[in-house]
């Protein structure tokens, strides 16, 4: 589907159905702000799925009439992949939220419902997985 005519169930509950679970641990690496984690049933280490997770604070202005500083929250799913050419490359997908202090926990839920949305959508399926935006 065209993304100029895509659309999304905005305000849609969300919740996963069949599938297994992954398992994530924390591996131990620093991460600034944040954590990383690995799938603990990924025997091989060089292939071994990740998650590194960040989050920041809001804060006030830095000045009188500069803009507040957004929170931001931020998380990116490794998934390593070993091509016919040997070489092993991450494959990712990367989730954030930019948030103002003030927006409300309601607002922030139906944002996130939104993004899921984006994701999970029919009408996005051709531009995640095939790179088409028309």
């Amino acid at each position: 589907m065209p993304l100029q005519s895509a659309s999304i169930k905005s305000g849609a509950t969300w919740a996963p159905t069949g599938g297994s679970d992954l398992v994530f641990a924390a591996d131990g690496r620093a991460i600034t702000d944040g954590v990383r984690v690995v799938v603990v049933s990924d025997s091989d280490l060089l292939l071994r799925r990740s998650l590194v997770a960040k989050s920041q604070l809001p804060g006030p202005a830095p000045k009188a009439g500069a803009p507040a500083r957004l929170g931001r929250n931020q998380m990116t799913y490794f998934v390593p992949f070993k091509a016919a050419d040997g070489l092993i490359y991450n494959q990712s997908i990367g989730i954030v939220m930019n948030l103002h202090a003030e927006y409300s926990l309601a607002s922030r839920t139906a944002l996130k419902a939104d993004a899921a949305a984006l994701l999970a959508s029919a009408s996005f399926a051709d531009f995640w997985l095939n790179s088409i935006l028309t």
